[in-house]
């Protein structure tokens, strides 16, 4: 990783991370939901390097040990929707330079790049939304939606462990 001198050079990078998951057995899955919910595990980031696989959740983890690297100020978030029949969640980077606040994200592929927002306000909103168009959540309530700035997780920890981490982290109000 010493070739990433910026987040550019981060966003070229992750162009050979492939969205998928990796188990507890290093066994990798891509396209496919199937053993999900049981068998993944948030890797380490020099896994993703490894194995050039991983959902957002392991990409954030990689994003936050580049960005850590680089002195840069970020927060990582967790955006949750309850629904009665599915959850859905997505977890992105945020940080700030020159007053400005940027969404650098890598895995929802039709989002892909650094975006620019006057206010985290307008950056959460924006992400809010693409959310809602991206899982056709219409009719979402808005009072089943959360998103939740975290700290740095375990690693290896199942999918339940990690949304109760994240949930733990502290509720951002838009």
């Amino acid at each position: 990783m010493e070739q990433i001198k910026n987040v550019m050079d981060l966003l070229k990078f992750l162009d050979n991370i492939e969205y998928g998951w990796m188990d507890i057995d290093k066994n990798v899955y891509l396209n496919t939901e199937k053993g999900y919910k049981k068998k993944y595990v948030l890797s380490k980031p020099e896994e993703v390097i490894e194995s050039k696989v991983g959902n957002d959740f392991d990409q954030v983890e990689l994003e936050r040990a580049v960005f850590k690297n680089l002195g840069l100020k970020f927060s990582t978030y967790f955006m949750v929707y309850y629904d009665a029949k599915k959850l859905y969640t997505h977890t992105f980077l945020v940080y700030e330079e020159h007053e400005k606040f940027y969404w650098f994200e890598h895995a929802w592929e039709q989002h892909k790049g650094i975006h620019e927002y006057l206010s985290l306000y307008d950056l959460l909103t924006d992400i809010k939304d693409k959310f809602q168009k991206i899982h056709k959540l219409r009719n979402m309530d808005i009072d089943y939606l959360c998103i939740y700035r975290y700290k740095k997780p375990k690693t290896h920890i199942g999918l339940k462990d990690f949304y109760k981490h994240c949930e733990n982290g502290e509720n951002v109000l838009i």
